[in-house]
């Protein structure tokens, strides 16, 4: 039974997950809205940043996911946001549970979403989602600065080396990952055939770290 490439599962998830970034970071206002430009995506209108370093940062970042996905090396993704003294305050992040790289067409009467309709209307609902996230969530310290984290293992990290070689991986130290007893709010998911992933914020805990959102005198 020959299979037979339905969609570029690879490219789809890249370019949400591209798009959702931007979308993150518009909402959450740590960059001017002078950098960012109205796009339409999944014909919902989208803010995309027109930074260079920033896009750099970003297009480096997502090269590197797509060796991994293409691997089916990628367990999670993160934005992760630090206030001024580098601990971190809140964290989206994504959840990638499955990418079928290939469909098998000769059942093509039995799967779910044959044309991708319903997965451009999950993809439709989950910007729209993002867009308000500002909304659902507190309100950010003053000079908050991101990092995306990849998660994956050492190997393969090593495996892909050749792909990142002008946006090297870093290690991410401990300090860096940890969020004391977030809570949880939950942004969307996407369920078909193609793609698995769930997209939700964390954000730091005020009742127990007062000072997590304040800005430190020291600084």
């Amino acid at each position: 039974m020959s299979k037979e490439k339905i969609s570029d599962s690879v490219s789809v998830l890249i370019e949400l997950i591209e798009v959702s970034i931007h979308c993150i970071l518009y909402a959450r206002k740590i960059y001017p809205e002078g950098i960012f430009e109205l796009k339409k995506k999944y014909n919902v209108p989208v803010h995309v940043s027109i930074y260079p370093k920033l896009n750099s940062y970003i297009n480096g970042t997502l090269n590197a996911v797509k060796s991994l996905l293409k691997l089916k090396k990628l367990c999670k993704l993160d934005v992760c946001f630090y206030n001024k003294i580098g601990v971190v305050v809140e964290r989206f992040v994504f959840n990638i549970r499955n990418v079928e790289l290939e469909l098998n067409l000769s059942d093509f009467a039995n799967l779910r979403d044959p044309y991708l309709i319903k997965l451009e209307q999950m993809l439709r609902a989950f910007c729209l989602k993002l867009t308000v996230c500002d909304s659902l969530l507190k309100p950010l310290p003053p000079s908050c600065t991101f990092q995306i984290h990849i998660h994956t293992t050492e190997t393969t990290s090593i495996e892909i080396q050749k792909d990142t070689e002008e946006f090297p991986l870093i290690p991410s130290e401990k300090k860096d990952t940890i969020l004391t007893s977030p809570a949880i709010v939950p942004m969307r998911s996407i369920d078909c055939e193609h793609l698995n992933l769930e997209i939700y914020a964390e954000e730091g805990n005020k009742d127990e770290d007062p000072d997590l959102f304040t800005p430190s005198p020291l600084i």
